[in-house]
Order: C-alpha cells, then structure tokens, then sequence
C-alpha cells in the first residue's frame, strides 16, 4: 500500500515559520521578561513573560541581543536572548528560602514563584523585594537600634512593583498548591514505634529522623510516652486510604494540594510594625504585603467528631487571617470553645457530658471533599484508664517533656467493631500550666487508612502569648 506523505509534509510545515527559516524551541529564564514591539532596548513594551513559558524563535530574525519569538496563539514579539534558554528550568536547581545562606548565587524567588506559584512563594518573592529594592535610607529608617523609640517609629514606605503587582494578582484569582518536599504525609505508626524504641533516651539523630515523621515530634519524651502505649489491633474499615480525609491542622494550602482545590488570598493591610516581647520590635510583611486573609475557593466539609459519638458537619473554606491575633487557648482540634485550667481529660469530659447534660463538645475533627456516607448510628468512643509511664535511668532526668500517664481513647465511627481513630492523651504538670496537679498536655491522633495505622496529627495545650 503506498503511505501517504501528508503526515510528513505538515510536521516539516510546522517546524517552519511564516517567512520559511525553521523555528527552535524555547524557555523564558528570566521571571517577568519584557516583550517589545520591536528589536530595540527603549520600544514599546507589548507583554511580560514568565519563568518557562515556552516560545518559538525565529533565528533568521533575531540579533544577537533581541530574539524574534512567537508564542499563544499566533503572538509574536522580540525579547532579550539572554533570557531565553534551550531548556526548562528546574526548581531542583534552585535553593529555597529554607536553605538559602549568604554565599547562595542560585537563590532566585520570583522565577521559583512563576513556575509553581504558591503562598509561601509570593512572601519569598515580597522579602526579596525587600531586600532589593528599598533605598537605603527607608532601610535606615527602619532599623531598630538603641535609640529606637516605638512612639517615633518612622512610616513603612513602599512603591508598586508591577511583577509584584502581578504575583499577588495570581495569588488572588486562585491557585492550586504545588507539591511540595516540605509537606509531611502521615507516618505509619510501625516507624515510629520502631524509632521510640531504637534508644532508651532518644537522642539528636533519632528525634530527627522522627521530626522528619511529624515535624512537632522533636520532643524526647514524646517518643518515651508512645513507645509504652499498645495502639488497638487494627484491620481494614471505614477509610480505605489517607486520601480521604485532611488533617485537623491542615491549612487552605495543604486541602488544596490533596484535593486539587483552588486556594487564593486577600490582602488586608500593608506592612506593619509589632512590638512583641519575645520578639522586639519588627516589620512584618513581604514589601507592601502584610496582613492577608488564606482561603479555599471551593468549601470542603469540617466533620466534627463530638463527644457524645456524632459526627456534625460543616462546609468549611479554611479560612485563616495572617497578621490577624486569633490565637485560641487550650487544644486546637475540639472546636470553638477554651479548656480552663485544670484541663479535664478526654475521659472526664465524656462523663460530665453524659451525666449533666451539658453542652457537647467536640474531640477532634478532619476534613474530607463531601459529606460522609451516612453512618451506622454515633461512633462508639472507648477510653482506656490511665497508665502511668515508666522512665528508663538516662530518661528519668534528662526528658523535656517528662509525662506522668497516658491513656488511649479509641473512636469507631461505623461501629464495624474495628477503630478508626485513637488519640494518645498524655499528662504531665508543664512549666505553661498553673495547676500544681498534672493535667493532659499533649494529645497524638491516629488514623486507622486501609487497615494500617498511621500518624494524622499531633495536639498541644496553647496559652497564647507564648
């Protein structure tokens, strides 16, 4: 059969442009690349281009400072060619504010915020405007020193940068979150048990290895605590994997990377000073960013697991006010209400409710993209008496964090028989707690997924303002 060359004809056609010399592929290495009209450093400016946008360049009409390129749908311009490269750019490539040191010549913020735009990103891209671009004298102004006087703190000037302009505009229409090497899935409960029990005193290599489970559990003790406590037997049942539910203390950006939801910001305010005491005296904000409302574009549903076993849901978009005090004293993960000292246990709390009648309160809560699946009655929540825990002789001194007793608290939310939740409540009478009496102080959540037990979060007694 003869083949027909049409195919072959048309990808020859396509590596052509109009005026018949062939095209080669492009990436745009600078962040906010002008595009002008014409191959000429002072004409007109026609768009911006970001970091990796990929284009097609003409050779024949390029020079060798300005670059004929075309792009979209049929648009065409001239860029400086020292800012396209002959391949895309890798965020591997570049060191992250977490990183960053003061020899770093690899630190570029807003091309990392254009490739995969993000909160944490526009903040990077502010301060390094910051950095950058604020004269020296408002530098000076801003500088606190021993002859600083609150009273007289000078004005927080700023001008519009327009790529900034541009960042925050993207921020605002919405974004999902990019993945992310810092974001920490839940560890099964097995690697963790197996680093509690590796040392009798868990000492720097360990407690790192297990902040890198869970980034609060850097605390020696904690490890000390779980490594005495036996977790339910555990088999396949309600949640098949971890996919299904967000974290007590996930925020709009870690919802929007799991769910694939777009999350976008408000800004409030420019920068400001604080003057708080353990701190001193700051500029808070990202050039003439500061305070910024987070939120989920799309709500997701707030299942809140109550004393009494019912579940209340809850359209939620997670909103939260950067730069705004709503610091809630007590435990994050019970809702809206502070626990007064003494703090009562798990256990204290779901008698008093049961007996009294009082108001309900919740124990924990999750998120998941719908409502759950209607359920076979409450779950049945089951808590274990105390048990008091015992210190081996390097731990008995020398552990922050030196619990008394712990007892585990099992929550079956389909009442299959099988746990799908268990909270790990520990007591101890912390340096932050008034009461002479030990009192629970630290509570780990546990998430039965595909019948393995995983580590879904951690919850601390708070007092604000420390």
């Amino acid at each position: 059969m003869k083949k027909s060359l049409a195919p072959f004809l048309l990808l020859a056609a396509g590596l052509l442009c109009d005026n018949g010399y062939a095209s080669e592929t492009r990436w745009v290495h600078g962040s906010w690349v002008n595009v002008r009209v014409k191959p000429e450093a002072n004409a007109e400016v026609l768009t911006h281009l970001v970091a990796n946008t990929q284009v097609q360049m003409d050779a024949a009409a390029s020079s060798a400072k300005f670059c004929a390129i075309t792009w979209g749908e049929g648009q065409h311009g001239f860029i400086a060619c020292n800012l396209l490269g002959d391949k895309a750019l890798r965020l591997e490539d570049f060191v992250d504010s977490y990183h960053r040191s003061s020899d770093s010549t690899n630190y570029f913020p807003t091309r990392a915020f254009w490739m995969a735009p993000s909160f944490r990103r526009l903040q990077d891209a502010g301060s390094y405007f910051q950095e950058t671009m604020l004269s020296p004298q408002q530098k000076a102004l801003e500088t606190v020193d021993s002859n600083f006087v609150w009273e007289k703190r000078p004005a927080l000037k700023r001008y519009p940068i327009p790529e900034f302009e541009a960042m925050k505009h993207r921020m605002m229409t919405g974004i999902i979150e990019p993945a992310s090497p810092y974001f920490q899935a839940p560890a099964p409960w097995e690697e963790l048990l197996k680093l509690a029990k590796s040392e009798e005193l868990p000492g720097k290599k360990t407690t790192e290895a297990t902040a890198r489970l869970h980034s609060s559990l850097f605390y020696p003790g904690v490890l000390v605590m779980l490594r005495q406590l036996d977790l339910p037997a555990v088999a396949p049942s309600y949640f098949k994997s971890l996919d299904e539910l967000g974290r007590p203390s996930a925020g709009p950006e870690e919802i929007s990377r799991q769910y694939q939801i777009p999350y976008a910001i408000k800004p409030l305010s420019g920068p400001y000073w604080d003057n708080y005491e353990p701190a001193g005296i700051n500029v808070i904000g990202w050039w003439d960013l500061g305070k910024v409302e987070v939120f989920l574009q799309r709500p997701v549903i707030k299942n809140m697991l109550m004393l009494n076993g019912h579940i209340k849901p809850a359209s939620s978009d997670l909103k939260y006010s950067l730069g705004v005090d709503s610091c809630q004293q007590g435990f994050r993960f019970i809702g809206p209400g502070e626990q007064a000292e003494p703090v009562k246990s798990l256990a204290q709390r779901r008698l008093e409710s049961l007996q009294t009648k009082a108001k309900d309160e919740a124990i924990l809560h999750f998120y998941s993209r719908k409502e759950l699946p209607s359920l076979n009655g409450p779950a049945k929540v089951t808590t274990q008496a105390p048990v008091k825990l015992q210190y081996d002789s390097k731990a008995k001194s020398n552990t922050h964090e030196h619990f008394s007793q712990a007892s585990i608290t099992s929550i079956d939310i389909d009442n299959d028989g099988v746990a799908d939740f268990v909270i790990a409540e520990a007591w101890h009478r912390g340096i932050m707690l008034d009461s002479a009496v030990h009192q629970p102080a630290y509570r780990v959540i546990f998430v039965n997924a595909g019948g393995r037990w995983y580590l879904f979060d951690t919850d601390q007694f708070l007092v604000c303002g420390c």
